[in-house]
């Protein structure tokens, strides 16, 4: 229950501070008012006049209990369970970023009522119309994949509100998804090999200085290129998948695991790569783990397993570099998970052959990223 609550000599006299409601509270500046607190959707701690000073102890009990009516009836409320329960827990740790990242999307958007955001209005108000408004808001100014995502952290929240008793529908119904822009590049071979050329004489440059660029860019693109793997699968790859046979590749997203045999340029690649960590770590006096699979085979410079954001932002600095230096232009931009398509492509084979080396489980998967034009027999000699 905690210690009751002392009378502020500030207070009315008419008003007992040991009998106010929980989360009310007396400011004396001015003509004085009675105030309680919100979180917002930042985290931070706002506060909300709710009477003057003539309000009596019951008009006091009654606002509490309708702001506090008007807090759990709001979307930010609802949003705010979801993000405390086990299936919020439950699910990848990308998956709870986009989640938060959706949520402070929808909780900003803003309402009818522009003194407050649509996080604070109630959800039982909402319907599809609106929904419909805010998926195309969000696809015109962060595009139609951001609007995707947004949806589906909709749908899933309503749902679970739903099925929980927060909420009496789900408004998130019917809705027309804007549609995806499809960036299928496939860059040129020649325009590949002019960058991992470009990437490892640049990386002979002292790291960090101008016109250099990080070891394990031409390293990555050729682990990708070579094997068929996705960013990601790249930089997840450790010496454990180093075998006798070849470097077994770890799929993700459901694609079947493989072994890529081992040939001249992938052995380079690797063995530049195990070369280039060990002395990393050598010099950064890191301890070696003895276990293979603790030792990722690209780093960076200071001995750590690159991560995404990184690598976009080293990614996006060398494709600069190279636009100034016209090695490429800019129209021949491209992004890592282009190579698994280039590799994809330039593997020799039929069709069942090309999915046992992507992984792929499905001849439309495949079509995804296959881009190579079958050469055939004329129908007639």
């Amino acid at each position: 229950m905690g210690r009751p609550r002392s009378k502020k000599p500030t207070c009315p006299r008419h008003i007992d501070a040991t009998k106010l409601p929980k989360n009310c509270y007396w400011d004396n500046s001015g003509k004085g008012h009675w105030y309680t607190n919100y979180v917002d959707e930042d985290g931070r701690r706002r506060r909300v006049k709710i009477a003057g000073r003539d309000a009596t102890l019951a008009d006091l009990h009654r606002l509490i209990e309708e702001q506090d009516g008007v807090l759990m009836a709001s979307f930010q409320w609802l949003a705010d369970e979801f993000e405390k329960s086990p299936q919020f827990r439950q699910v990848s740790k990308a998956q709870r970023k986009d989640w938060i990242y959706c949520k402070k999307v929808v909780v900003t958007f803003p309402s009818r009522d522009r003194r407050i955001p649509l996080g604070q209005t109630d959800r039982a108000k909402w319907t599809t119309p609106n929904i419909q408004k805010i998926i195309d808001t969000v696809a015109d100014t962060r595009g139609p994949s951001s609007a995707k995502h947004v949806y589906t952290y909709l749908k899933r929240l309503f749902n679970w509100g739903l099925n929980r008793g927060y909420s009496q529908k789900n408004p998130v119904q019917a809705i027309e998804l804007p549609k995806e822009r499809k960036r299928r590049r496939l860059p040129p071979i020649e325009v590949v090999n002019r960058l991992v050329m470009f990437a490892q004489e640049r990386a002979q440059r002292i790291s960090r200085t101008k016109g250099s660029c990080p070891h394990y860019i031409w390293m990555a693109i050729e682990l990708s290129y070579l094997n068929r793997l996705r960013g990601i699968e790249v930089f997840k790859t450790t010496d454990a998948q180093v075998t006798e046979s070849g470097l077994e590749c770890i799929r993700a997203k459901g694609s079947s695991d493989n072994i890529t045999k081992w040939n001249p340029r992938l052995r380079a690649a690797v063995t530049a790569a195990q070369a280039y960590r060990d002395g990393i770590w050598a010099k950064k006096k890191r301890p070696y783990p003895l276990r293979p699979e603790h030792r990722p085979l690209l780093v960076n410079a200071s001995g750590d397993t690159i991560t995404q954001s990184s690598w976009q932002s080293s990614w996006r600095r060398f494709m600069e570099l190279a636009i100034k230096e016209e090695i490429i232009t800019k129209e021949q931009w491209f992004g890592l998970h282009d190579m698994k398509r280039r590799g994809a492509t330039d593997t020799k084979g039929t069709k069942a052959e090309k999915m046992e080396a992507t992984g792929h489980h499905s001849r439309q998967m495949l079509d995804i990223y296959d881009h190579s034009v079958p050469l055939v027999d004329a129908s007639s000699e």
